[in-house]
């Protein structure tokens, strides 16, 4: 699972930062890679001998 949801977070970043790299990021863009590179550690910090997933964002 945690192999799963990080591979979903960088999916949803790549697109993102490449927006942001080539300056053709819009504002809701941006916030977006900066909430999934927050879950995206977030889950990577989680201990999964006892996990506590972190909630995706309500804009996911």
């Amino acid at each position: 699972t945690k192999k799963r949801l990080l591979q979903l977070a960088t999916d949803k970043i790549a697109p993102l930062q490449d927006a942001v790299d080539l300056d053709i990021a819009t504002e809701d863009e941006k916030a977006q890679l900066d909430e999934w590179k927050q879950y995206r550690v977030l889950v990577n910090r989680v201990d999964t001998t006892n996990p506590d997933w972190p909630k995706m964002s309500a804009n996911s």
